[in-house]
C-alpha cells in the first residue's frame, strides 16, 4: 500500500502517494521517479499499477494530483501547462527530501499530456537525470492545428487571445470543454 503524502506547490496543497520498495523505508537511498499523469487523469487512475511495477523494480515512486485535480487544492479542473511543470518541480523536490531517495538519481515518467509535462520539466530542471515520455505531444500548436479546418483554427486562436487579454485586464478567464480543446483527428473520431 502506498503512503499518502502532501506537499505544497505555489501555495496549493497537493495530494500524493509514495510507493516504497518493500513497503517501508529502505536501508539505502534508492533512485526515485515522479509520475506525471495525462490531461484529465488523477493519481488514482492508471498510476497505481505503474507505480507498483516501478516499486517492484526497486524505485521509490511518487504519484500526485496536479493543482485543482483529484484530491489537490486549487481552482478545479483547469489545464495550466506552466502550473503542471511547477507542480512537477515541487514533486521532484518533495521526493528528493525523502531519506529513502538518492536525490542525485531522480527522474520523471509521463504519458499523454503528462509525457509533454515530463519532457518540459526535465528541460527546466537540472536535478532530473532521466525523463520518459510515452505518447506525449511534442508540438501542441501543430497538433491542435492539424485536427481543425482553417476557420476552426482561427476561431480558437481568437478565443485564446481574448481570454489572455481578459486574464490580464480583469482577472477573468473562460472555461473550455475538453472536446473544444482536444478535438479528435478525423480517423480517431470515426
Amino acid at each position: 500500500m502506498p503512503q499518502s503524502v502532501s506537499f505544497y506547490s505555489e501555495n496549493h496543497l497537493l495530494s500524493g502517494d509514495l510507493y516504497l520498495p518493500g513497503g517501508s523505508a529502505p536501508s539505502e537511498a534508492l533512485p526515485g521517479i515522479v509520475l506525471c499523469n495525462g490531461y484529465t487523469a488523477t493519481k488514482d487512475l492508471y498510476l497505481p499499477e505503474t507505480a507498483a511495477s516501478l516499486k517492484g523494480a526497486g524505485y521509490v515512486v511518487l504519484s500526485f494530483d496536479y493543482t485543482g485535480w483529484g484530491e489537490s487544492e486549487g481552482p478545479r479542473n483547469r489545464l495550466a501547462p506552466f502550473g503542471r511543470v511547477m507542480d512537477t518541480h515541487a514533486a521532484v523536490t518533495f521526493l528528493g527530501l525523502q531519506p529513502s531517495v538518492d536525490q542525485t538519481r531522480v527522474g520523471v515518467l509521463g504519458w499523454s499530456y503528462g509525457g509533454a509535462t515530463a519532457i518540459w520539466s526535465a528541460a527546466c530542471d537540472k536535478r532530473l537525470g532521466c525523463a520518459v515520455s510515452i505518447g506525449g505531444v511534442g508540438d501542441g500548436a501543430r497538433w491542435m492545428r492539424s485536427v481543425r479546418d482553417t476557420d476552426e483554427w482561427m476561431a480558437l486562436l481568437a478565443r485564446s487571445e481574448n481570454d489572455r487579454a481578459a486574464r490580464v485586464l480583469d482577472g477573468r478567464s473562460g472555461m473550455a470543454t475538453r472536446p473544444e480543446i482536444l478535438k479528435l483527428d478525423p480517423e480517431s473520431a470515426r
